[in-house]
């Protein structure tokens, strides 16, 4: 392989499934794995960098949001926070996170993070996803963190459609919008 190169930018080819300079994929002879449904979806696969800034920028802002929600929970009524034995304030944060990923992603694939990079989540034939398919990807991100080694997320550096394990979960990719 050493020989070959980019068909879309002339970029030497260094084995990996996609050009790393353009990131578009290399066409090789060999047969799709029909596990992975269509051999392509529309635009391009997302890289990891983009998905990790569109991430951070949306994980900033949800702190954001669950630090007043936090403040004003706790000078609402003042220092109750663990009176029922469940940190409500943490709750309130969880829900917010679920409720944020799932109706901005069944809305368009875009959270505020992603329409900022010019991202969006498709099904894998490309088609939009469902509100169902959202909120168990949402979910899935709890697996793709496991246990704080984050190793679902450092996936899409492997997959050769850039996927994460909460993508291969639900389903869906994460493409670049044209």
């Amino acid at each position: 392989m050493p020989g070959r190169v980019c068909s879309h930018c002339g970029a030497q080819d260094y084995g990996t499934p996609f050009c790393v300079s353009c990131q578009k994929p290399f066409v090789r002879d060999q047969e799709p794995d029909p596990s992975e449904g269509p051999p392509a979806a529309p635009g391009e696969f997302a890289g990891f960098s983009r998905r990790f800034f569109a991430f951070f920028f949306d994980v900033i802002l949800l702190s954001v949001l669950a630090d007043l929600v936090s403040l004003s929970f706790s000078l609402g009524s003042g220092d109750r926070a663990g009176q029922y034995g469940v940190n409500i304030p943490a709750v309130i944060s969880f829900s917010l996170f679920v409720l944020y990923f799932t109706l901005f992603t069944a809305d368009g694939g875009q959270t505020p993070g992603k329409k900022l990079l010019g991202i969006r989540v498709v099904r894998i034939d490309g088609g939009d996803i469902s509100p169902r398919i959202s909120f168990f990807r949402t979910l899935s991100y709890l697996l793709s963190a496991f246990f704080g080694t984050f190793l679902g997320f450092l996936w899409v550096l492997w997959d050769r459609r850039r996927r994460a394990w909460h993508d291969r979960i639900a389903g869906t990719v994460v493409v670049r919008k044209r």
